[in-house]
């Protein structure tokens, strides 16, 4: 079976995936590119996830955290290696911002080391100061809140997210 034929599905992940998620965590934070999530954090939080599977396993995932306020954030948004270019990223992001806007979300926005990725699905870049709440919620606690190497991005509303 080759890469075209094989079915990725994105869908709620089960409790008893916690694990595979937490592990695809620690394998990006190793790389500095997402923050660690425990396994029972993972697990109390299931709920804001959405898994990618495929072939029977695990191979990626995203959360959101709901700040209020028709705010929403893109988090922990993983993918394994070796399913890297089969544009699982880009679809967990795509049906969690579908999934958002049809909750009421009109600002959906992530910070991530890799803003080029965000920006091909149709975010712009906003200061991180335009974000308060983020700061206020995360930022002020982080080692690297005074040298940053992340930047924030704002999902533009006038950009089609295909289904």
């Amino acid at each position: 079976m080759n890469d075209r034929t094989r079915f990725i599905i994105i869908r709620k992940p089960f409790v008893e995936e916690a694990e595979a998620i937490s592990a695809l965590m620690a394998i990006n934070a190793e790389k500095g590119l997402v923050l660690p999530r425990s396994v029972d954090d993972i697990r109390n939080a299931i709920d804001i996830f959405l898994a990618a599977e495929l072939d029977g396993r695990i191979v990626g995932a995203v959360s959101r955290y709901d700040y209020g306020q028709h705010l929403m954030e893109i988090r922990s948004l993983v993918v394994a290696d070796d399913v890297g270019k089969l544009g699982i990223g880009t679809m967990l992001l795509k049906v969690l911002i579908r999934n958002l806007h049809h909750e009421g979300a009109n600002r959906i926005f992530a910070l991530s080391y890799s803003p080029y990725f965000f920006r091909r699905n149709g975010f712009i870049e906003v200061p991180r100061e335009s974000l308060p709440e983020k700061i206020w919620k995360d930022c002020q606690f982080c080692k690297d809140r005074d040298n940053c190497g992340e930047t924030a991005l704002l999902y533009a509303p006038e950009q089609p997210v295909e289904n």
